[in-house]
């Protein structure tokens, strides 16, 4: 092999990976528009959509209780707006009412409560105490999961629909919370 055949041989071997990455350079403008619409992410194990994840914790909580779900309230006007203009934003605000009655459970059942304390080991202790029920506590879990996914995924990444579902949802477990607090 003499030197031109080898230096054909390397060019052919780059062209394809030049070519590519030519090519993202040219059209970086344009992918940087298109990244945020992205509404999943998969990268190996690892996968986030957020309508899944509350459909599948929906989907528990129906097959689970014991008694048909009281279906409730309408979620306010002003959630409402919030969930148009900011999903996100929405989904963050409808996890706070579940963390306030949680909070105000584990302060009423456990004299060791601390302000601040990570929710997920408030609930442990609830339910070792048999204060919540195992369906509560792993919907409390998903629903806390689904809002740290929501906090770390890009603005168009929730929809709508995915903050008014979450919306019903810590209604739900809102009202479940608040029927153990009041010992009904």
């Amino acid at each position: 092999m003499d030197w031109l055949q080898f230096f054909s041989s390397v060019l052919s071997s780059l062209a394809w990976p030049v070519a590519v990455i030519w090519l993202a350079y040219l059209l970086r403008a344009p992918l940087r528009k298109l990244i945020p619409r992205v509404r999943t992410v998969k990268y190996g194990e690892f996968h986030v959509d957020i309508g899944e994840q509350l459909e599948e914790v929906k989907e528990k909580v129906d097959a689970a209780a014991s008694k048909p779900a009281e279906t409730p309230e309408d979620p306010p006007i002003s959630f409402r707006a919030l969930a148009k203009a900011d999903p996100r934003a929405a989904i963050l605000s409808a996890w706070i009412p579940v963390e306030v009655e949680l909070n105000a459970i584990a302060k009423k059942n456990d004299a060791k409560f601390v302000i601040g304390k990570p929710a997920l080991r408030q609930l442990q202790a609830l339910l070792e105490k048999g204060v919540l029920d195992q369906l509560t506590v792993e919907t409390i879990a998903n629903l806390r999961r689904i809002r740290n996914s929501a906090v770390h995924v890009t603005e168009e990444s929730v929809s709508f629909d995915d903050a008014m579902a979450m919306a019903e949802m810590c209604q739900w477990v809102t009202a479940q919370l608040k029927r153990i607090n009041n010992g009904d």
